[in-house]
């Protein structure tokens, strides 16, 4: 891709997920940026990451995503999000005026109807009372629409997962070994994973979702 190719495309934010590895991010980045996109990072709130309410995480978020509006002078922003960090980009979109700055939402292994494996650390972590299927927050984020109207929405998922096979209404859902069968992708690796890259890249391309599976 040449400069004028990249250029056309919106800037790229990934959002990891909680307590999420920064190298599992960066390799997510340099995919793209290896493919021509201009592309970004971001750490959900507390520490260790995600541990604050989704709230503030989504707070972050949007930070992150008008400071890259104003460095590109885009209008808007293409966004993936990795389990918790789906999440935190929905409520973003929906709740903090997202959808006017956002094409393209694109989440990789978040559970969107919550994941019970919050209760290990629902003790001290709001965000993990956040992540449980009960929550307050869920309800809201889950009340129609999921993701409003005019906003891209694609959910991609793989068989080793636990809460993040459940679909995301009014999104394309794609089941990673649907392109790649029998393929393994553990949760935590699946933004370094060659065939998640190559499925967000033709997302984002605009194309219809395709992957080589690469070893």
């Amino acid at each position: 891709m040449d400069g004028s190719q990249a250029a056309a495309h919106n800037p790229v934010l990934v959002v990891g997920g909680i307590r999420a590895e920064q190298k599992m991010l960066d390799k997510m980045v340099s995919g793209l940026k290896s493919r021509g996109f201009r592309a970004y990072s971001v750490q959900l709130a507390g520490s260790p990451s995600g541990s604050a309410a989704l709230t503030a995480s989504a707070r972050t978020v949007a930070g992150k995503a008008a400071a890259i509006r104003k460095k590109t002078g885009a209008d808007r922003v293409d966004v993936v999000g990795h389990s918790m960090g789906g999440l935190a980009l929905r409520h973003y979109i929906k709740a903090l005026g997202g959808h006017r700055h956002v094409s393209t939402y694109i989440s990789v292994g978040t559970p969107h109807a919550g994941d019970w494996l919050g209760l290990l650390c629902a003790a001290t972590a709001q965000g993990c009372r956040d992540l449980l299927p009960s929550s307050k927050f869920l309800k809201r984020l889950n009340a129609p629409p999921p993701i409003p109207p005019g906003v891209r929405a694609f959910h991609l998922f793989s068989d080793q997962g636990t809460g993040e096979k459940t679909s995301l209404p009014t999104a394309t859902n794609l089941r990673i070994q649907a392109f790649c069968p029998g393929r393994r992708v553990e949760h935590a690796a699946e933004l370094a994973d060659g065939a998640v890259q190559d499925l967000v890249v033709s997302i984002l391309h605009g194309g219809p979702p395709a992957t080589t599976c690469p070893t």
